[in-house]
């Protein structure tokens, strides 16, 4: 400890020396001083700092709520006006690279906001020119609003018809609707119907079918004959017989030889049918 004490003592008593003999101060090197902008300056944008001592060294803006780390800069040197996003109170640190805060330095300054650029007086404008033009606007906006209120008037009158018309197809449609739906009905009655009727037709089938085949089962006729009055000029005529024969004794066993000798006798009083079968016998 105390040969920490004498280091720091003899640096001091030449540090002294070293300001006495030169006429100028070695604490600079170690210490810097910020030159400029002075404490509590009002300044505008850009902010040169300017400061004595080592190079180059890490500057610090704070400030309206912001801490911008600028980096290694030589003085002097400007911060741009896009730093600065509003006026107000602002300071600059300065630091050693290698000694951090214990060379360091800090200034406070106030930045306000930049003069306004005065704006150019025009020439006056030519009134009476101005005022031709606006009147000719006028009037063409009033022939425009004339022409705009006639097609107003023809469109509401059209947009009238196009209700009247648009009540007429709802009318119209309504009774479409209600027309299909009758037909609906109407159809799903026939349909009703048809399935009914191919049920029979079905049905129908089966029977013609069974009918059929007990038809095709029954045999044969091999007897035919017809219904006569042998003396019908008789009063009262005489009884009806079955004639089965013809005049020569022969047996009709066919439909066509009984009906040939129906044709030619005049006391036939029937078609011809079937008188005898295998299965009547």
């Amino acid at each position: 400890m105390r040969q920490a004490l004498g280091v720091i003592l003899i640096s001091v008593i030449a540090v002294v020396a070293t300001d006495v003999t030169f006429k100028s101060t070695l604490l600079r090197t170690l210490w810097p001083v910020i030159v400029s902008p002075a404490d509590g300056a009002i300044t505008t944008t850009p902010v040169t700092v300017r400061w004595e001592g080592s190079q180059p060294l890490l500057v610090t803006l704070v400030g309206s709520g912001i801490r911008e780390e600028l980096g290694l800069r030589h003085s002097p040197f400007e911060i741009e006006s896009r730093y600065f996003s509003r006026p107000g109170q602002y300071g600059v640190e300065i630091r050693s690279p290698i000694l951090g805060s214990l060379a360091s330095a800090e200034r406070r300054f106030l930045v306000r906001p930049p003069k306004p650029h005065p704006t150019p007086v025009e020439a006056a404008p030519d009134l009476t020119a101005t005022v031709r033009e606006l009147n000719e606007t006028v009037a063409k906006l009033q022939d425009e609003r004339s022409e705009l209120q006639g097609q107003t008037t023809n469109l509401s009158q059209e947009n009238d018809t196009l209700r009247r018309e648009n009540q007429e197809l709802s009318a119209v449609v309504d009774e479409l609707r209600a027309s299909r739906e009758q037909v609906d009905s109407r159809l799903a009655a026939i349909e009703a119907q048809q399935a009914d009727l191919a049920r029979e037709h079905r049905q129908a089938l089966e029977e013609n079918r069974f009918l059929r085949g007990r038809m095709e089962s029954i045999p044969a006729c091999t007897i035919w004959g017809y219904l006569a009055y042998p003396r019908p000029q008789t009063i009262p005529p005489t009884r009806r017989i079955v004639m089965v024969s013809n005049t020569r004794g022969e047996v009709f066993r066919g439909h066509g030889d009984c009906e040939a000798a129906r044709r030619s006798d005049g006391t036939a009083a029937s078609q011809c049918f079937c008188v005898g079968s295998p299965w009547q016998g």
